[in-house]
């Protein structure tokens, strides 16, 4: 039974849960414990304790095949893009991702659906009884990983497409066994628990590699790949590399789409459709393809033919991924957060604004790399930058935004702090036939798309 500090840390000691509320406020709680115990609360503790945990709830891991996700930038499209083939076959699959953008269920997904708040509450509860009378202690992730388990067992997914939180190595997802593992790639970001380094991060990265397991792996640099290809080759794990094993070529934008070519092996697509004008997009739907090229060849999903295939990658969303809202102006959103996902989004930006008046609209949290992350917006060739705050409690002060902005640029800088009226404000700079791009964090994407959608749907009617 937990000891009177438990009790003072968690309110809800000992009593169910009752509504989604009592989930949300019981996590802010976990959170707030973590925090004031010195423990990482977006980490992981332990993997006794979530090992201990999904034991005690008959390893619901085990009860469907899985794929796992890690690299730097791109996980949750390359996510959400390998859950959608696997569907596309006519199987049932859970996906698992971080952070959310609208509302925390988006998180646990099952066939592209969140899970409903009901379904979270029973999860969470079956978690919650092993914590108030078992003892184990949790950080909010290791929770929230252990109670999609469950939720995914209790729908009786197939399989589930599982991204990590931060890493891999010592991730609260590498508890699992999965069919193959994707790292999309390696590049600087979260050095504070990663490294400073691309090998110390690569060597994170290469940690969910499993034993004969095949591993697909995406472009980086030569020294961080050749660590993951020697963590495999010791693992005896089977490497799909990226330009070698498998490759994405002919990129060309359509509008805000883009087609490419995809090759697999032997294999070949022609007129692959992904919905956004980013060429990484096409590479992120490389990997996926590749993840379930491994599966088809080994039986473990069916096969789709060319015309399915290509629908189905052509239906995928990319919430805050280079998001386009065609509208009065025309509206981007990118929860671009560290500086190689900035440099992309600037190279973007540069090929589709074709001369329109354009204004970025930024936030950053305050422990990411933000020199380095406004340089590479500095190049993106806008007209005006609005720098705002938010969350509030985890921005950088947007005045400060705005002196590194003016160091590296000429360019217009404007302070606004309210997000809602830095967005108005960012709408009518713009001009009617001008470009908004929203940036800097997932958080502030999130904000923004309910607005961003509000826009469209005034110029529509």
């Amino acid at each position: 039974m937990p000891d009177t500090e438990s009790k003072k840390l968690f309110p809800h000691w000992a009593v169910p849960f009752s509504s989604y509320k009592d989930v949300m406020d019981f996590f802010r709680e976990l959170e707030i414990a973590c925090i004031s115990g010195g423990r990482p609360s977006d980490g992981t503790v332990s993997f006794e304790a979530i090992a201990r945990c999904l034991q005690d709830l008959g390893r619901p891991d085990r009860a469907y095949r899985s794929v796992h996700v890690t690299g730097t930038n791109g996980k949750t499209s390359v996510s959400r893009m390998t859950a959608a083939l696997i569907q596309a076959s006519g199987l049932k699959v859970g996906r698992f991702t971080s952070p959310h953008l609208g509302h925390f269920r988006e998180r646990i997904s099952v066939d592209g659906e969140p899970i409903s708040e009901q379904e979270l509450v029973d999860a969470c509860n079956h978690l919650k009884s092993l914590m108030d009378w078992g003892g184990v202690e949790m950080s909010p992730f290791e929770f929230l990983t252990s109670a999609a388990f469950f939720a995914f067992r209790a729908a009786k997914v197939d399989y589930a497409v599982v991204e990590v939180g931060i890493g891999g190595r010592q991730d609260a997802t590498n508890i699992i066994a999965p069919e193959v593992s994707i790292i999309t790639n390696v590049d600087y970001d979260h050095m504070d628990v990663l490294g400073d380094s691309l090998e110390q991060i690569a060597a994170e990265k290469s940690g969910i590699i499993k034993p004969l397991t095949p591993v697909v792996c995406g472009p980086m640099a030569d020294a961080p790949r050749e660590l993951i290809l020697s963590r495999a080759m010791q693992l005896s794990a089977p490497v799909l590399l990226i330009g070698r094993e498998y490759e994405t070529k002919e990129f060309v934008r359509a509008g805000y789409q883009g087609t490419c070519t995809l090759r697999v092996g032997d294999s070949t697509w022609e007129g692959i459709t992904v919905d956004s004008p980013a060429a990484f997009m096409a590479t992120n739907a490389a990997h996926a393809l590749a993840a379930y090229d491994v599966l088809r060849r080994r039986g473990l999903v069916a096969t789709l033919d060319g015309s399915a295939l290509r629908h189905t990658l052509a239906q995928v969303r990319m919430p805050a991924c280079c998001e386009v809202f065609p509208g009065r102006p025309t509206i981007v959103i990118d929860g671009a957060h560290n500086a190689p996902a900035a440099a992309s989004l600037s190279s973007t930006v540069r090929s589709v604004r074709e001369g329109r008046r354009t204004v970025l609209l930024v936030s950053l949290l305050r422990e990411k790399e933000v020199e380095k992350i406004i340089r590479q917006l500095a190049g993106a060739g806008a007209d005006r930058a609005i720098f705002t705050r938010h969350p509030d409690d985890r921005a950088v002060a947007p005045q400060d935004l705005a002196a590194i902005w003016r160091s590296y640029t000429p360019t217009t800088a404007e302070i606004v702090n309210d997000p809602t009226e830095s967005f108005q404000r960012a709408v009518l700079a713009a001009e009617p036939l001008g470009f908004v791009v929203v940036t800097g964090s997932l958080e502030l994407g999130g904000y923004c798309r309910p607005l961003a959608q509000a826009a469209v749907s005034q110029v529509e009617a």
